[in-house]
């Protein structure tokens, strides 16, 4: 199903990166977010929820250093417009 969601700009830059470093679709990781929402709290040591929240939350940080300290690239709309003028030009 689609639909449309309004997420913080900051938290969506955080997912989009770590989406990107794990190779997955935005989709399926905000499928599996919901999934683990939705998981019912197991109540030994912790729960599974709080324990995947710590590895994801960590995920993030990690990628927003990495985003932070990588060199700027040409952006995807550079690549689409330079594409479109080789071929104007052929």
């Amino acid at each position: 199903m689609k639909t449309t969601l309004e997420i913080d700009n900051e938290l969506y830059r955080e997912a989009k990166s770590h989406a990107s470093l794990t190779g997955r679709k935005m989709k399926d990781l905000v499928t599996d977010g919901l999934r683990l929402a939705l998981q019912p709290e197991v109540t030994a040591t912790g729960s599974a929820r709080a324990a995947a929240a710590r590895k994801l939350t960590a995920c993030f940080a990690e990628a927003d250093k990495l985003m932070k300290s990588a060199p700027r690239g040409p952006t995807a709309r550079e690549h689409l417009n330079e594409g479109r003028n080789r071929l104007d030009k052929a």
